[in-house]
């Protein structure tokens, strides 16, 4: 598919790069491990430098979870922290945080979007910037694909913006739900393509 991006109305998204999804010391770590997410670092931190060259925006969503959150504490049918088992980024701990080498590459003015829920663009002002920068269209990158990142997509697809997946930039907690996201992903909701090809993929 012909295209090309316009750096003019597109932003770089990267959600929930932190500490409780990428560590190895985290809940999530200790219980089904974080190679995926640690894998795509790389590849982030080079998309990161592009989109800087570029002169793009950068959102990095950060999940925070409350120990007491009674909107969850109430339901009588399990939630997903029930079935997975353990609850990531709760606040006040180092899960919150962004992990040390997505951390190091975010700057002063970049945007930082705190979330509460799946998606990075539930009750939170991201739709707000976004409008107020001209955007257009997001490329999307993070953890994890099935869930925060599949809530985002749509999301975003919902509320009319072009979408660009990277599909090294991604990860899952598990490789079926992965790519069946990914497949999903290019069906219908965005053009997914590996980051080597973004380069070429801007205006000249």
């Amino acid at each position: 598919m012909d295209f090309r991006l316009d750096p003019k109305n597109t932003a770089l998204l990267v959600i929930d790069m932190q500490n409780g999804f990428c560590h190895e010391d985290s809940a999530m770590g200790q219980s089904v491990g974080v190679e995926p997410q640690q894998s795509i670092v790389p590849r982030i931190s080079e998309v990161i430098e592009l989109c800087r060259q570029k002169q793009l925006p950068l959102f990095f969503s950060q999940q925070v979870h409350f120990s007491e959150d009674q909107t969850r504490l109430r339901k009588k049918l399990p939630t997903h922290f029930k079935k997975q088992t353990f609850v990531p980024c709760l606040q006040g701990t180092f899960e919150v945080d962004f992990y040390e080498p997505i951390a190091r590459l975010v700057r002063e003015d970049d945007h930082i979007i705190s979330k509460h829920r799946a998606s990075v663009f539930y009750d939170t002002n991201l739709l707000t910037r976004l409008r107020m920068l001209g955007i257009e269209t997001l490329i999307v990158t993070g953890c994890n694909t099935e869930f925060c990142v599949a809530h985002s997509v749509r999301d975003a697809y919902a509320w009319d913006f072009e979408l660009i997946v990277l599909s090294d930039a991604v990860a899952g907690i598990k490789e079926e739900h992965h790519r069946n996201c990914l497949k999903l992903f290019s069906d219908y909701f965005a053009i997914v393509m590996e980051s080597s090809t973004l380069r070429n993929s801007f205006e000249r």
